[in-house]
């Protein structure tokens, strides 16, 4: 009985062994405590990835995780991904011990796309979890002459991140309140900056309740429904969404 969990997570790699593939570990950077950026190598040439699109990642036996790329190039068969190791369940566990040359599944990008590349203005919120995403949008907005602003709320320990890589946004402190110290930066935004943003496109990411207080305070200053993308990769209490 013991071996029935493995046969069962083998027969779903059979099933779907079209939109599964072996990847390798090809080198780790820790560029905080609890972020690692990773790279993979392997080969899946027909994929057409669009931003935003997660992937999964088989941790064990039976169970996988959904994670989002920040870089993918099905033409030399790599991509990155940037883990917020929050050292608190089998998945950050996993994560935590990947090392150069191993060999890990993942199942192929899947999901709609959500960037919308016809807005001039892109507006991000989020936390650790959406470093990942925020810096593959962050790549193609500077790559088509865009414009974006962000507001991630960070532990001590990452304050650092989103610098190292490139990505300028404003850095506030997680707050008991959620998104408490986000919306005092939102509504401390010029006037004129504001006259910008107000009709673009906005990313909310990462906790749920978050997201919510976040989404609240943007229809409060007139944001439109359909200006407002919202996607809760976590929730207290929950072990993946």
């Amino acid at each position: 009985m013991s071996s029935m969990p493995k046969i069962i997570g083998d027969f779903m790699e059979m099933t779907f062994t079209n939109k599964i593939c072996k990847v390798n570990v090809t080198s780790v950077e820790t560029p905080s405590p609890n972020i690692k950026i990773i790279h993979f190598k392997g080969v899946f040439p027909h994929v057409k990835f669009k931003l935003g699109q997660a992937i999964v990642i088989r941790i064990d036996d039976t169970n996988y995780r959904n994670y989002t790329p920040s870089k993918w190039n099905s033409e030399t068969g790599t991509f990155e991904v940037i883990f917020h190791i929050h050292h608190n369940g089998p998945g950050s566990k996993f994560v935590d011990n990947l090392k150069p040359n191993d060999q890990i599944t993942v199942g192929l990008p899947r999901g709609f796309k959500i960037f919308n590349k016809e807005a001039k203005y892109h507006f991000f919120f989020g936390d650790e979890t959406c470093i990942s995403v925020f810096k593959s949008m962050k790549d193609e907005i500077n790559r088509t002459e865009k414009n974006y602003l962000g507001i991630l709320e960070l532990d001590e320990d990452s304050i650092c991140v989103p610098e190292k890589l490139g990505l300028v946004v404003d850095v506030v402190p997680k707050s008991i309140s959620k998104a408490e110290q986000a919306i005092k930066a939102l509504h401390n935004l010029d006037t004129e900056i504001w006259d910008l943003w107000k009709n673009g496109f906005f990313y909310l990411m990462g906790n749920a309740k978050s997201i919510q207080a976040f989404r609240k305070a943007l229809r409060e200053k007139g944001i439109s429904n359909k200006n407002i993308h919202t996607q809760p990769y976590w929730a207290e209490g929950k072990a993946g969404l």
